[in-house]
């Protein structure tokens, strides 16, 4: 079988996913190609693997008056790569490859996955519900990361619409002995006690990672009658309906990991620095990005993900499978990949947040159960090559491309 992933700007989840696929298809003996800007394969490498071809288009992120060129250079690739399938990920590459197919005279079946939410409001928003409808209708087959987004699609009119899940890469086992090395490295370099909880946030400084709700709940620990102080004195939590009886708070240190938009990051670490010139909040450091995030997984004692919204976060089922105590915003496909394997908060609910981590802070026996609980639910998720096999199938099942 020959397919075409084309896929947009990426440096996270979704190119992630594709690379998993591109080499997984491959090694199972299909013919694979790949379309898509130079800083994408640049980030992910997909014309470094083997018997993968790599195809430069650079697609940018809005409609504009290139698009027309766009589509032309596109046909022109299609028509050497003949595919069978073409494989589109997200709106904008979505957009460009509909377009494209419609005007070749062999129409390999056309494939979207869409792996996050149309988020515009106003003018914006119109634009982009008649561009996910136009795509809906004009898929093959439309794949959603999370059942919301195949509820949508199949709302805006898909003919085929169905559930495939963004598998994690296979997580790396940390040794006692290096996660206790990384804590205490990580203490050293940032002037915290080795004994403080280490809360760990991994994720772009980005509007959707909705990090301010993370430091209003850091403003809430740090109050004088806070959460942390109010645990201490036995006081039945929110969000747990849990009290505990000890007499004293731990302390509590934040780390976020992860690229950052740099207006949205000098607007979290002012937000940051109001509250701390009011309070004695906890700690925060951004560490930028990492490429030893699960050594930092392994340290930290807390996982957090405060997005607005997720379809499945990679990063959520990294934490799983590292056995961490995970709190989550109950949003998007969240709830369905955590189960009860973690603790999940309202949207934007940072008393609850506050709340949760304060009593996890003091209640080591609670962060383990937490903790066994993720490694259970992780053991349980498919890997990379299950989802290509399934994949595959899904494929099989389309039939031959169409002349016309």
């Amino acid at each position: 079988m020959r397919v075409v992933f084309v896929i947009g700007t990426s440096t996270g989840g979704v190119g992630t996913h594709v690379r998993a696929l591109a080499r997984e298809l491959t090694a199972a003996g299909h013919e694979i190609g790949v379309i898509g800007p130079a800083a994408t394969d640049e980030h992910f490498g997909f014309s470094l693997l083997p018997g993968v071809r790599f195809a430069v288009l650079e697609l940018g992120t809005g409609i504009g008056v290139g698009d027309a060129a766009l589509v032309r250079r596109q046909r022109t690739l299609l028509r050497s790569f003949a595919p069978d399938i073409v494989h589109a990920h997200g709106f904008r590459a979505g957009l460009i490859t509909l377009l494209t197919v419609r005007t070749l005279r062999t129409r390999p079946r056309f494939v979207l996955s869409l792996h996050n939410q149309a988020s515009g409001q106003g003018m914006r928003g119109k634009v982009e519900t008649q561009v996910e409808t136009m795509l809906a209708r004009g898929a093959d087959l439309v794949l959603g990361a999370s059942t919301d987004l195949v509820d949508r699609a199949r709302q805006l009119g898909a003919h085929d619409a169905r559930f495939l899940p963004a598998a994690a890469p296979q997580v790396e086992q940390i040794p006692a002995e290096a996660a206790a090395a990384t804590r205490a490295t990580l203490a050293a370099d940032f002037g915290f006690d080795e004994g403080a909880l280490i809360v760990l946030a991994v994720g772009r400084v980005a509007p959707q990672k909705n990090y301010p709700m993370l430091i209003r709940a850091l403003g809430r620990l740090g109050e004088g009658d806070g959460a942390l102080g109010r645990l201490g004195e036995g006081e039945a939590t929110p969000a747990t309906g849990r009290a505990d009886e000890r007499s004293q708070s731990a302390s509590v240190v934040v780390l976020i990991a992860g690229a950052a938009d740099e207006s949205v990051l000098a607007e979290v670490r002012a937000q940051y620095d109001r509250l701390s010139s009011a309070s004695a909040i906890p700690d925060l450091h951004f560490l930028g990005a990492r490429d030893d995030v699960a050594e930092l997984a392994a340290a930290a004692d807390v996982y957090v993900l405060t997005s607005v919204w997720e379809a499945r976060a990679l990063v959520l089922q990294e934490a799983l499978k590292a056995g961490k105590a995970i709190v989550a915003t109950a949003t998007g496909g969240t709830p369905e990949l955590v189960g009860d394997a973690g603790i999940l908060v309202d949207d934007d609910d940072d008393r609850a947040l506050a709340e949760v981590v304060a009593e996890l802070a003091v209640d080591p026996a609670r962060r383990a159960e937490l903790g066994r609980r993720a490694v259970a639910r992780g053991a349980e998720l498919p890997d990379e090559r299950e989802v290509a096999e399934e994949l595959v199938g899904i494929y099989t099942e389309l039939g031959p491309a169409q002349v016309g």
